[in-house]
């Protein structure tokens, strides 16, 4: 097997260099909270829009998920995570609709920027370049970054970007409320537990190889999970599952029986911070996977905030997703089947 520890190894696996990019997490995060925090760019209409829809793909809808999840407690307006060709029935000019593309060229957010218009919605969004370069910040308010601390050119590997891109949109746009400082804080956390979050990932990429993983998280963390199955699908080219609790309580459960010779191990995502009622779901959770014979492993999300943990638990899985890749012999930059599928469609 593979020594993890050992860089110069790894690196003949890794010529595009993802180890670089997922250790960037941070930096990509800090670049975003001071470019992009303190631009004031909407108008009243913008930030009195009756709801919004974020439209994008893959790791480019990140930032939707986290922000569902994170800030439930507090959005005030539907927001919905659109990733289709085209916008839900509901848009008119009274809707707001962010163009989500790290590229700014995925065609689908494209589309849908065109129904936008339209449909005389508002319109923002961020990328670093592409299409979307020519509607921010000149037609419509937004903005470009530039991905310095991405060096493997890969998209999905800008997670820090889209996740901290959309937050600093949403902020301005007054649908959330959290201060640079707490940007901030939240980030530094993220860099002091880094060393701990790479050792923790990589015991639990052996701990799974050859295993189906199925991620379980509740709350402020939900959705990480979903985050979690892409990293793990397109970085360790793995199945992967994941369910929210208290949801799959309601229905998970029950089909951990058959087939009997799966080969399962769920990855418990548990918080200081889950409520009461979640922390007990959690332990019974447990307790069921158990009695099923399924094997589990869990980890316990750093972080003395809400954010500061969604945080961590990003660099967790853009490390657990790349560990597993080494593990497998892979080179974690290539998506050979999402190339072969896109070249067929332009066909």
């Amino acid at each position: 097997m593979i020594d993890l520890t050992n860089r110069e190894a790894l690196a003949a696996l890794d010529p595009k260099n993802v180890y670089g990019s997922t250790e960037m997490f941070a930096d990509q995060c800090q670049q975003i909270i001071d470019d992009h925090f303190d631009i004031e760019l909407y108008t009243d209409a913008y930030k009195n829009s009756a709801n919004i829809v974020l439209c994008g793909m893959g790791g480019s809808a990140y930032g939707g998920y986290i922000a569902q999840s994170l800030f439930h407690d507090e959005l005030q307006r539907p927001l919905m995570v659109n990733s289709d060709y085209h916008l839900p029935g509901f848009v008119n000019e009274q809707s707001l609709v962010l163009l989500s593309s790290y590229s700014g060229s995925t065609e689908e957010p494209l589309s849908c920027a065109e129904e936008a218009k339209v449909r005389k919605a508002n319109i923002t969004g961020f990328s670093s370049g592409g299409a979307l370069a020519k509607l921010f910040p000149t037609q419509y308010p937004g903005f470009i970054f530039e991905p310095k601390h991405n060096p493997s050119g890969q998209p999905r590997l800008g997670t820090g970007y889209m996740s901290m891109g959309t937050i600093a949109l949403l902020r301005q746009l007054g649908v959330i409320s959290i201060t640079k400082e707490e940007a901030q804080a939240a980030v530094q956390e993220v860099r002091a537990n880094q060393e701990a979050t790479k050792q923790q990932a990589m015991a639990i990429a052996q701990q799974i190889q050859q295993t189906i993983p199925v991620m379980f998280a509740a709350e402020h963390l939900g959705g990480n999970v979903h985050i979690l199955r892409n990293q793990m699908n397109e970085t360790a080219k793995s199945f992967a599952a994941y369910g929210e609790l208290p949801e799959l309580n309601h229905h998970f459960m029950e089909g951990l029986k058959y087939p009997q010779d799966k080969k399962l191990t769920v990855i418990f995502i548990n918080s200081s911070h889950y409520s009461a009622h979640l922390q007990k779901r959690m332990a019974l959770t447990k307790e069921v996977v158990s009695k099923n014979n399924i094997a589990w492993v869990e980890y316990q999300a750093a972080g003395s905030t809400k954010l500061a943990q969604m945080l961590n638990v990003l660099s967790f899985g853009g490390y657990l997703s790349l560990f597993e890749a080494f593990i497998y012999g892979l080179d974690p930059s290539l998506i050979p089947w999402v190339d072969y599928f896109k070249e067929q469609l332009r066909q």
